[in-house]
């Protein structure tokens, strides 16, 4: 008689097909959904009414067309936006950025009027407001500001909260300045408005966003707030690390199409919500991708460890799952 031990492997099944894939209705009882639209935010860049790059990029649109752009996206199944403003009348504290009815301010309460179920995220820098384009304010020696900086982004905080915005994005990767975000909402009240830092890798791929809302710093660049790439996998989960101990609710990781590697050793280490920012320079790569390999790349994110992923692609992937029935 022969043992169960000296019995040789069963092959996979008829023509060696696997039962487990074999049938659809068993496939459907182990199958999860590798991607849906509530999965992505889209990033919204708002432009002031007859800007030239309108267009330029998906999600680059005037004011006046805000409305629509996100009504489209909701219907489409897309979970968040994440609203960036140029800056406009810049001087070098800022102070447009906190003056009333500024083009965020306006563009937030737009999104709120039609879309009051989408999740809305707003970005909190100096980098679009300062007449030098740099993310910090100066002294008149020239060093970082640090109490004029972190008081600028609270106050920024704390405006978009009251024009609607449910989740702050502190974007300089300035130590302290979490915690000045942080406490800033709590003093006014907002307890249950999120903070989500940026967790910048230095790199090329911010290049057509950065031209479109002019955020290069006028001298010099911003390595110094930025992580190298050589020290990315480390230094990545140190400075997450500490953005959780000064108050951050979740943390987005950008650019992610050359970080994946980060994205994984992140995961391993967080439990944190992890948002994937696949930036404007990935943005040419993608559609020469057309809008399968777009949803592929997108999946492949989530597996890799994204709870969320932001991208100027998110609305041809809402559309492609929409069409092939997710």
């Amino acid at each position: 008689m022969t043992t169960l031990t000296e019995r040789p492997l069963p092959a996979a099944g008829p023509d060696g097909v696997n039962p487990s894939r074999a049938r659809s209705a068993v496939r459907a009882l182990y199958t999860r959904p590798a991607l849906t639209a509530g999965d992505l935010s889209a990033p919204l860049l708002v432009l002031p009414d007859g800007h030239p790059g309108v267009g330029r990029l998906p999600g680059a649109v005037q004011l006046s067309d805000v409305r629509r752009t996100v009504a489209r996206w909701r219907g489409l199944g897309i979970g968040g936006v994440k609203a960036f403003a140029l800056g406009h009348d810049r001087d070098s504290t800022g102070s447009t950025a906190v003056s009333s009815g500024n083009l965020m301010v306006q563009a937030v309460s737009a999104i709120r009027e039609v879309t009051p179920d989408l999740a809305v995220t707003t970005e909190v820098c100096g980098c679009s407001w300062t007449s030098s384009g740099e993310c910090v304010l100066r002294t008149p020696t020239g060093r970082i500001d640090l109490d004029a900086t972190y008081r600028l982004m609270g106050e920024m905080a704390v405006q978009h909260a009251e024009s609607g915005a449910d989740v702050v994005s502190p974007t300089a990767m300035l130590d302290g300045s979490v915690c000045a975000v942080r406490a800033a909402l709590d003093d006014s009240g907002f307890r249950d408005v999120g903070v989500n830092p940026n967790l910048a890798i230095h790199t090329t791929l911010y290049g057509p966003f950065k031209a479109l809302m002019t955020t290069d710093p006028a001298v010099g660049h911003r390595r110094g707030l930025q992580l190298e790439q050589g020290r990315a996998q480390r230094d990545t989960v140190v400075q997450a690390r500490r953005w959780i101990a000064e108050g951050a609710d979740s943390l987005t990781l950008q650019p992610v199409m050359t970080a994946v590697d980060v994205l994984v050793r992140l995961r391993a280490d967080q439990e944190a919500p992890l948002v994937a920012y696949s930036t404007s320079g990935e943005w040419p790569a993608l559609r020469e991708l057309g809008s399968e390999g777009m949803t592929e790349y997108i999946a492949m994110l989530r597996r890799a460890g994204a709870d969320h992923v932001l991208t100027f692609a998110a609305e041809q992937v809402a559309a492609h799952l929409e069409q092939n029935g997710g």
